[in-house]
Formats: structure tokens, C-alpha cells, sequence
């Protein structure tokens, strides 16, 4: 169920859904080139520090993550650290795992990569 859609660029890529009565940050990066990516993420930065939702997915599939957006999800994370609880990453496959090795070497974070986005949700609301 989606409880807000929006963000500073007017997409609907950034919405707020209640699953198993828990909010959740939903950010679709689905198709989006790098500098859409960044201005997504710092969008969902916003969102984060003013609704103190913990819970995140980060949809990453059919996209291609350069090198420059792992470099932004890191001062996200650090950022965002005392914020986060659980973030699921569907989209981060074989071909992508060196985005999720980058942060999870550098954070002490509950971050998991799904190959679905219900796979997500479910490890999200345990």
C-alpha cells in the first residue's frame, strides 16, 4: 500500500509503502542514468532525515550502477548510518555485487541484496 508519493523533482521514484504495518522508503533507480541516480538519492536523503523512516528499498534492477554512484552511496551511508536499520537491494545480482562489498566493508550495515522486490519486502518486515 503506498501511503506518499513524491519527491523534489516531481517523479513518482521516491514513495513511502506500509507492509506488515511498517513503513518503508521505496526508491526506484530502475532505468535511471548516473546523475538521475545521485539527484534520486539525495532525495531520498531528505526524505530519511524528515520522516525518520528506517527501513529502505532500493530498487536496482535494469540499471547500471557507475562507479561515481558507489562513491555517492558511500557518503550516503555514512550519513544516514544512525538512521538506517534494514535496507534491501533488489537488483544487486552476480553482475553487481562489488556495490554492496564497497559499503558493507566500510559500515557496520543491515543491508541484503534480493532478486526480487517481494523477496525485499519480507526480509524488510521480519
Amino acid at each position: 500500500m503506498t501511503k506518499a508519493k513524491a519527491n523534489k523533482t516531481g517523479t513518482e521514484r521516491l514513495s513511502i509503502e506500509v507492509h506488515g504495518g511498517k513503513e518503508i522508503i521505496m526508491v526506484d533507480y530502475q532505468r535511471l542514468k548516473e546523475k538521475e541516480m545521485i539527484e534520486l538519492q539525495q532525495a531520498n536523503f531528505e526524505w530519511m532525515t524528515q520522516t525518520r523512516i528506517q527501513l529502505i528499498l532500493s530498487d536496482y534492477r535494469n540499471c547500471y550502477v557507475a562507479p561515481a554512484f558507489v562513491v555517492e552511496a558511500k557518503k550516503f551511508t555514512a550519513a544516514t548510518l544512525k538512521h538506517i536499520d534494514k535496507v534491501g537491494l533488489p537488483g544487486i545480482d552476480s553482475v553487481k555485487p562489488w556495490i554492496l562489498k564497497e559499503i558493507l566493508l566500510t559500515y557496520p550495515v543491515n543491508f541484503k541484496p534480493f532478486d526480487t522486490k517481494e523477496e525485499a519486502i519480507q526480509f524488510l518486515t521480519q
